[in-house]
């Protein structure tokens, strides 16, 4: 079955040769972009048992209710029991009284995240495929589509939201919000979108550093208090909140992660706004780098918010494509470029091979083979064992700070 990923890799390979140096508009490139867009909703929307998450939202499933005249009831318990937000519960509860079947839900929630993240590529860069490959083997088309189906439906319109207010249209933005929001809770970080701009140079790389290093040097003497006191009492959604917010990191594990969401993604991003020949592109992706310094600075220094950067993973995919493509089409400072761009892959690598010791498989093991609805193979269970491990881990006692 993985040879569906063979096929998408070989055409948008070819496309990407054929196209993608093609600056002016082109009927063509922009079928082939949403033919492939086409295949990436089906390639996910039709598979079986595809990631870790998914096992979780699956047997959750099982347990709505077929009855639609349930939903009030039900939507509030799932709120308060599970933190699960309205929009999600109910198109569970729609998937469940109309189809019967989880098929329906992860085929709606890849039509909606894809469309979306092929949209708003198609405004902010000429490199269509390059950037589809690039979405593809970063594995962020499967995490965004299998690992964080409920934050993709709100990454989706999250994304629409942030592309209107940048070109000017803040109703819109202001209509995707709560949308959003009433898919995942995450969404509320929108919130920051509109009030971050700044001037990208190099010393906003050198603050930024230094807010996160002070905000993760104090964030262990602070920051558990804080939520505690600020939250009060418990509930599923204060539970997750201060879950997230007792996340802790040594020293090392700060510098990884400063080098992994602030550091190299901004010498990219800033690279390739750089050589932005378009005045209001230019002031677009410098509206881009600026959430993603925002954004960047919340995961390395606290490390339970890292989940909030992939509010911002699709404008950093965008201009990594743009990176590759001029890689050696640009000159100056190549060897700075290209020691980036390994340790970006190193980083990667690093991630998506760690083992799970009692599965003795990988990230990747997720989503490879592919395992299409054709053919329920129940070999499959053996990656919800491996992402059981891997909550297990997330949650153990050496990575949270003490609350008193």
């Amino acid at each position: 079955m993985s040879i569906f990923y063979l096929i998408f890799i070989l055409m948008t390979a070819y496309f990407s040769f054929r196209y993608d140096s093609v600056e002016e508009y082109d009927s063509h490139k922009q079928h082939r972009l949403w033919l492939m867009c086409g295949y990436l909703i089906c390639l996910t929307g039709f598979s079986y048992g595809l990631g870790g998450d998914k096992f979780t939202y699956m047997e959750e499933f099982e347990q709505y209710p077929s009855d639609l005249s349930e939903a009030g009831d039900f939507i509030w318990l799932q709120f308060m029991l599970k933190g699960q937000m309205p929009f999600w519960t109910l198109i569970n509860m729609c998937g469940k009284a109309v189809f019967h079947s989880f098929y329906f839900v992860q085929l709606a929630q890849s039509a909606a995240i894809n469309t979306a993240v092929c949209y708003i590529v198609s405004k902010y860069t000429h490199r269509y495929f390059l950037f589809l490959l690039v979405y593809f083997f970063t594995l962020q088309y499967f995490v965004f589509n299998t690992e964080v189906m409920r934050e993709g439906f709100a990454m989706a319109f999250a994304l629409i939201g942030m592309h209107n207010w940048i070109n000017g249209k803040k109703w819109i933005y202001f209509l995707m919000l709560p949308i959003a929001l009433l898919f995942h809770i995450s969404a509320a970080i929108m919130l920051l979108f509109p009030l971050v701009r700044f001037r990208i140079s190099w010393i906003t790389l050198m603050i930024a550093f230094f807010i996160a290093f002070c905000i993760w040097l104090l964030s262990d003497l602070v920051l558990g208090k804080i939520m505690l006191a600020v939250l009060g009492g418990m509930g599923a959604m204060v539970e997750k909140i201060l879950f997230y917010s007792i996340q802790a990191s040594t020293i090392f594990g700060f510098l990884r992660s400063a080098i992994t969401y602030l550091i190299f993604p901004f010498v990219i991003m800033y690279s390739v706004t750089s050589q932005e020949t378009s005045e209001g592109q230019r002031k677009h992706k410098e509206k881009m780098i600026s959430f993603m310094v925002a954004l960047g600075i919340l995961a390395s220094s606290l490390a339970g918010f890292n989940r909030l950067y992939n509010y911002v993973q699709i404008f950093y995919l965008i201009m990594l494509a743009d990176f590759l493509y001029m890689l050696f089409r640009v000159k100056n400072h190549l060897i700075i470029r290209m020691g980036v761009l390994a340790g970006t892959l190193f980083l990667l690598l690093l991630r998506y091979m760690t083992p799970y010791q009692s599965t003795k498989t990988h990230f990747y093991d997720f989503f490879y083979p592919y395992t299409c609805i054709l053919h329920e193979d129940k070999s499959v269970y053996i990656r919800e064992i491996a992402h059981q491990e891997a909550v297990m881990a997330e949650e153990s006692d050496n990575n949270v700070r003490e609350i008193e």
